[in-house]
């Protein structure tokens, strides 16, 4: 029955190949409109770390004192709001040891250059951290080690860089032993791992939250980093008694600069570390007496969220191109409703000769269903095409617009949803012919 339903539709295709074909290319706009749009929020609300992200958890605990609304920053800038810490309480928080693993880091940037200076890539994003950050993580190393609590401690110059900085550099992916420069300063390389762009930048955001060219390429104890010079950027502020105001003049040790994630696998390891950030907060005298929060405790989702950084206008873009959506279905429904009646006289003599409503909708219904498969088929280049216009504009974001398997089996399932919604009201009112009129007309 089926197969005899698809035979008459394609016949009804064929029998008014205009309409047929302008109902084609307005699913195949609306759908190609939607899924561009889709596509691009898709990617920028994807798990950035799945499997891991679930675990991971900002942990936060102001000990700055007596900030100002208005103090500023390392770099003179005025306080941000990105949940750091200062050194102290990241040295003591690690000393504990209360989570499954735990990181302290913070971007940075140099100038990264061989030894002998021959070969060099100015302006590199760094990240400087501690041991348990390419774990923690998940950063895959493929030849080498990833440095030690006890290399921490050492502060030794140490590096793990990535493949891409490596055959830059090197002409070769295998660099461990070889040293590079980070500004005048000498590291040792140690490990080399895969490229490491978590999407969206969840655990740096005052660096950035979405890049299709931005990561860092260099990951170096963060004690290390400060030996050689390397300042960081910004901070959440300074003791108000650090009156120093010039450019990278505040004191690193008196600032909040440092992000500070754990792993914690259980709700009860969240509890307990919960509790312990609590207790920390509460015997540290620089907290005496204050009112605002003390330590807080951020999942990865809750932080992207308390950031909002989602952009309003993709999920605005999305509303929109749903819209247009609507109005190409009402469209093609008319289309679709005008070509079905066109047939009356054929769909009459059908119901005179015994088949039943339901046949006659299923036939009609089908028949809508390959029209929006065809505006699938069509639209897939004009999605590829939307994307592409998409990465060619700079907004921070859109040289993420892809898309990945996922979007493409939604296409279809969209096209054909679509064509079941748009093909019931035309198949009714096809099944509603009246047969004796019909046939007393033919």
């Amino acid at each position: 029955m089926v197969r005899y339903n698809l035979e008459l539709a394609l016949r009804g295709l064929r029998r008014f190949p205009r309409s047929t074909l302008l109902a084609v290319l307005t699913v195949a706009l609306g759908l190609a409109s939607s899924m561009t749009t889709l596509a691009l929020l898709h990617m920028l609300t994807a798990d950035p770390l799945p499997g891991r992200s679930q675990h991971l958890y900002l942990a936060w605990v102001d000990t700055v004192q007596a900030k100002l609304a208005d103090y500023p920053s390392l770099n003179g800038v005025k306080v941000s709001n990105y949940r750091r810490i200062k050194m102290a309480d990241a040295q003591a928080l690690l000393q504990a040891h209360r989570a499954v693993q735990q990181a302290a880091l913070a971007g940075l940037d140099a100038d990264v250059s061989t030894a002998d200076g021959d070969h060099v890539q100015q302006g590199q994003s760094l990240l400087g951290t501690t041991s348990g950050f390419v774990p923690m993580f998940g950063v895959a190393l493929r030849y080498g080690r990833s440095w030690s609590a006890a290399e921490d401690v050492a502060r030794a110059p140490v590096a793990v860089i990535d493949v891409d900085l490596a055959q830059k550099l090197f002409g070769t992916a295998n660099v461990v032993g070889r040293s590079i420069r980070l500004d005048q300063t000498a590291f040792r390389v140690i490990g080399v791992s895969a490229p490491f762009a978590p999407q969206p930048h969840f655990y740096g955001l005052d660096r950035w939250a979405f890049s299709g060219s931005d990561l860092e390429n260099v990951f170096v104890p963060y004690t290390a980093a400060l030996d050689a010079g390397l300042m960081p950027g910004d901070s959440d502020g300074c003791d108000a008694s650090d009156k120093k105001r010039g450019l990278f003049d505040a004191d690193p040790a008196r600032c909040a600069w440092l992000a500070y994630w754990v792993q914690l696998d259980t709700p009860q390891q969240v509890a307990d570390y919960r509790g312990y950030l609590d207790h920390y907060a509460e015997q540290q005298p620089a907290l005496e007496g204050r009112t605002r929060q003390k330590a807080q405790l951020h999942g990865v989702s809750e932080w992207l969220t308390q950031q909002n950084v989602i952009p309003d206008n993709a999920r605005m873009n999305v509303w929109l191109a749903g819209s247009f959506l609507l109005l190409c279905m009402v469209n093609v429904a008319g289309l679709l409703t005008a070509k079905f009646l066109r047939r009356s006289a054929e769909i009459g003599i059908r119901r005179a000769l015994g088949a039943p409503r339901r046949a006659i909708f299923a036939q009609h219904v089908l028949e809508a269903t390959v029209v929006s498969a065809l505006g699938g088929v069509l639209a897939l280049p004009l999605t590829l095409l939307g994307l592409w216009i998409l990465r060619m504009q700079d907004q921070g974001f859109t040289d993420l617009a892809r898309l990945d398997p996922v979007m493409f089996g939604g296409l279809f399932a969209l096209a054909l949803a679509v064509g079941v919604l748009v093909g019931v009201l035309p198949a009714w009112r096809a099944s509603t012919v009246e047969p004796g009129l019909q046939v007393k007309s033919a």
